[in-house]
């Protein structure tokens, strides 16, 4: 950023060519910035910048301009070494002007760089659409890199990495399970980095293939009038590996004989998460009955899919603490701190929120101690998880 500084000139009324002085200007500039003085001098000639009795050279350290009768001096970078008095002087035919600028400097401010917004983990379904988004100060201006389990990020067809102001994004397209992965935002300048991760978990749809059961007419059926002796059923299956966390129950209800007088043969169909069954061995159902299957339940032990590693917030803001999980049944949710369990009570400063997959920790006015390292536990009848979440406290 640039800094102007005009001064405009009253002369003195005076009877012979004298020095004619305006009145002084005070002037900060901030270090490291580029700088521009302007001086109003009508009908001046043999313009001179002098700072503290030295005249300075017009260079590229140090321009002269002129437009009509404004004329200026830009320093390239202020330094401490500008620090004192920085003089316009030129020739009128009133007399020699001369116009004063007292000038400090102030240094530059320095910030590390710190994250306010964190990118959150996420859980999404194959073809959805992902945006991972942050806010990120520090002074100078941080160099921001995004890396994927940790290799810097290549652009492709599907990823756009953009930036407003201190907001900055990772967009992906149409995510597929190749998307899946530990996604880490870097941000640095001379003064510090600052870093955050998080997951993104590509869940692929598969469309599930069916069970089949024939039933076949028996051979010694009589008649159009006649019943159905016997019916023979392949009833025995062998399971497949399962690929979602339970097998859906089959059940087949009891069935007239005279309603199937028409069939020939009779195939029904049910679909679960498990793959095709195979025919393994048959059983005979006598009379006007079908004998019910039924397909046993199977549960997965809690995981902890997505949890940010490390968070950075400013003393006094809200504090949010996000993670994804699985398991069933609905495993049990614990949140402590340096050992001592939350309660999450609502009028309290800590809050638990949790759903079926996502549990979040929310603290509100976060204070120096609330620093320290948060650990994450779920449990089920099948096991347990645990993830620790270490919190840093900025003061402001």
């Amino acid at each position: 950023m640039e800094e102007i500084v005009k001064k405009e000139i009253v002369h003195e009324e005076v009877q012979s060519f004298t020095e004619i002085k305006a009145s002084q200007t005070q002037l900060t500039m901030i270090e490291g910035q580029s700088v521009t003085l302007k001086a109003n001098i009508p009908g001046a000639s043999d313009v001179k910048w002098i700072l503290n009795g030295v005249e300075l050279v017009n260079s590229d350290v140090y321009r002269y301009g002129v437009s009509g009768n404004e004329h200026s001096l830009t320093i390239k970078s202020a330094s401490s070494e500008h620090r004192g008095i920085l003089t316009c002087e030129a020739k009128t035919e009133h007399g020699v002007v001369k116009c004063h600028f007292d000038s400090t400097i102030k240094q530059k401010r320095s910030d590390a760089p710190a994250f306010v917004v964190q990118p959150h983990s996420q859980n999404v379904n194959e073809g959805q659409d992902v945006v991972f988004s942050c806010e990120i100060t520090g002074e100078p201006t941080p160099e921001v890199e995004w890396f994927k389990d940790n290799a810097m990020i290549t652009l492709t067809s599907n990823m756009k990495l953009s930036r407003s102001k201190n907001v900055y994004k990772l967009e992906i397209k149409n995510a597929t399970v190749e998307d899946t992965g530990k996604y880490t935002v870097k941000a640095k300048n001379q003064f510090g980095q600052s870093s955050v991760t998080a997951s993104l978990n590509v869940i692929t749809l598969v469309e599930e293939p069916v069970k089949m059961i024939v039933l076949e007419k028996s051979s010694e059926a009589t008649g159009l009038q006649g019943s159905y002796s016997a019916f023979q059923m392949a009833a025995a299956v062998q399971e497949a590996a399962f690929r979602g966390s339970s097998m859906a129950q089959v059940q087949f209800q009891s069935m007239s004989a005279s309603s199937m007088t028409s069939m020939t043969a009779q195939t029904m169909v049910a679909t679960s998460s498990s793959s095709m069954m195979e025919m393994s061995s048959h059983s005979h159902v006598a009379g006007s009955s079908v004998r019910s299957v039924t397909l046993g339940r199977k549960g997965i032990p809690p995981k902890i899919e997505a949890a940010p590693e490390e968070i950075s917030v400013e003393s006094g803001k809200v504090l949010t603490v996000a993670c994804a999980f699985s398991g069933d049944p609905v495993p049990d949710v614990e949140w402590s701190h340096s050992g001592r369990v939350l309660s999450g009570a609502p009028s309290g400063r800590f809050q638990i929120a949790t759903t079926e997959d996502i549990t979040t920790l929310i603290i509100s006015g976060v204070k120096e101690n609330d620093a320290g390292a948060y650990t994450l536990r779920l449990s089920n009848e099948l096991g347990s998880d645990t993830a620790t979440v270490n919190v840093s406290i900025r003061s402001m």
